[in-house]
């Protein structure tokens, strides 16, 4: 499994890349770049939601874990 610090710092730069893609796109009128531009930052944003998910169930596991051991 990824480490979910990884994922979420790799999902910022995503977005930071496919913003600067999107935004190249509409200053020179190419759609495609534009819209590689966007979709880019949507993955981006995904993997950043994923690494968020993945870090808060590890957080809970860890927390249950204490809970069951009593450490």
């Amino acid at each position: 499994m990824a480490n979910p610090q990884r994922e979420q710092l790799q999902g910022k730069g995503d977005q930071l890349i496919g913003g600067a893609k999107g935004a190249l796109g509409r200053a020179t009128d190419d759609e495609r770049t534009q819209a590689e531009g966007e979709a880019q930052q949507e993955e981006g944003k995904a993997r950043e939601a994923v690494g968020s998910a993945r870090e808060k169930l590890s957080d809970a596991a860890d927390d249950l874990k204490r809970t069951v051991t009593g450490d």
